[in-house]
């Protein structure tokens, strides 16, 4: 064994993994920085601040000579430190064990690629990315020296290989040279993902985007409160009843007004309006849909409304609440103003709410589950998967205990279904709705 040339190999591979490790750090760095903060420091006459954020502005030399140097690194890694690991792991395993020569070295090839592969992953991408996303400008002010030095060296060599890259793609049909202004929301998605994993954006905040995005892709159906859950009061209840109800039973301003039944919609009570008629006795004592100028217009749309016209629409229009019909003209539900703005924001809580999980974990290792929750979320907390045709014909829980019951249950029943290694088994039916279900692991003689 030379121990000089491999004392050369350890210390070229150690100064291409710090190497390798500033110009990916540098990038990370350049990526999570504050650009007003910068500015701020440029126009104080900071000039290396000036440096990175023409950096920022036309990054072409710093992409390609990056590209480059890490390139060249790696390989300068793999040839340093490769060999050197096969031939004594190769002669260790020769004198330790009987192995025969090829699985010696077999065997030591494979372990210098993944020691390799694990060092510079760990050394060179890991660590300067976290450090780089911790403190990107004072990182990016301690190796801009170096990561210039880098980048005029390579710049006629990355010159060359775009060159290359341009006629030979050319050849093909392909123009890579021209300017494609659009951003996509792919572009803006891939930003916010690395901005989160970087720590530059909150989970909430990258949550928020998102939102955003999906915004368009919903309707009526998918935010609105079912009509088993919707609070609605009957036309024909004095305004001292509606009144004590409001103030005892309930915590909205706002409710449908039906007559008959809650499929025939006749107005709006908004207990502000309310308000105003309880000086009389006499309308104390009247229906409220007799009282006139009581109830306003109700405003109905179908399932299938986009929720950001929808938005538009109730804010041009000051409307509060919308009555959604399916399409034989029953009601299905209601949509809210805040029930819009909680696809982007998340959960509005007033001191009025309770947040209550549609699914609890048990100590005992069972779950307990509202009936309303989401097939989606179910697979995911029990681990179980719904059959595509179940998913397709039902969103929720409710949906599909019923379907396998064959029939709807009664309050009181305590029906039970099998789903993967779990039984549902209902604790409360109420409003012919299946409210409440506790959901129990099999034992192991009875899994599949």
């Amino acid at each position: 064994m030379d121990d000089g040339n491999s004392w050369i190999g350890i210390v070229l591979f150690a100064a291409s993994v710090i190497l390798f490790a500033v110009m990916y750090g540098f990038g990370a760095a350049v990526q999570a920085l504050n650009t007003s903060a910068l500015e701020d420091e440029r126009d104080e006459g900071n000039k290396r601040a000036e440096k990175i954020l023409k950096i920022q502005e036309d990054p072409y030399l710093f992409i390609r000579t990056n590209q480059l140097a890490t390139s060249i690194l790696t390989l300068a890694m793999g040839a340093s430190s490769l060999l050197f690991v096969v031939r004594n792991l190769t002669a260790l395993l020769g004198v330790r064990t009987k192995l025969p020569h090829l699985a010696a070295v077999g065997i030591s090839y494979v372990a210098g690629l993944v020691g390799i592969a694990f060092l510079l992953t760990g050394l060179g991408i890991v660590i300067p990315k976290r450090i780089a996303a911790k403190s990107p400008i004072r990182f990016c002010y301690k190796v801009l020296p170096l990561v210039e030095l880098v980048a005029k060296f390579l710049f006629p060599f990355a010159w060359l290989m775009d060159q290359f890259a341009y006629i030979s793609l050319k050849a093909v049909g392909i123009n890579i040279r021209e300017k494609d202004d659009n951003v996509t929301e792919e572009d803006i998605m891939y930003m916010v993902n690395e901005g989160h994993e970087q720590g530059v954006l909150e989970a909430s905040e990258a949550e928020m985007i998102t939102n955003i995005f999906e915004f368009d892709d919903k309707v009526a159906a998918d935010i609105m409160t079912h009509r088993t859950a919707v609070l609605a009061l009957d036309g024909e209840i004095t305004l001292k009843e509606a009144l004590d109800f409001v103030v005892k039973e309930a915590n909205y301003s706002r409710f449908p007004v039906y007559e008959e039944d809650i499929d025939n919609i006749i107005g709006i009570l908004h207990m502000r309006d309310m308000l105003h008629y309880t000086d009389s006795k006499e309308h104390l004592n009247t229906p409220i849909k007799k009282i006139k100028g009581l109830l306003r217009s109700p405003h109905f749309i179908p399932e299938t409304k986009n929720i950001n016209a929808l938005f538009k629409e109730m804010q041009s229009q000051k409307i509060h609440i919308e009555l959604v019909v399916d399409e034989y003209g029953q009601l299905a539900g209601i949509v809210t103003m805040e029930d819009i703005l909680e696809e982007i924001v998340g959960n509005i809580l007033d001191e009025y709410d309770k947040e209550e999980p549609d699914i609890v974990s048990r100590k005992n290792g069972t779950y307990e589950l509202t009936g309303l929750t989401l097939l989606d979320d179910v697979e995911e907390t029990l681990g179980v998967e719904f059959d595509k045709e179940d998913k397709d014909n039902f969103d929720t829980l409710n949906g599909f205990m019923v379907s396998r019951l064959g029939h709807i249950p009664k309050a009181g029943e305590k029906g039970s279904v099998r789903i993967g290694d779990y039984l549902l088994k209902i604790m409360k039916v109420e409003n012919k709705v299946i409210q409440t279900v506790l959901a129990i692991p099999l034992p192991k003689e009875e899994k599949k």
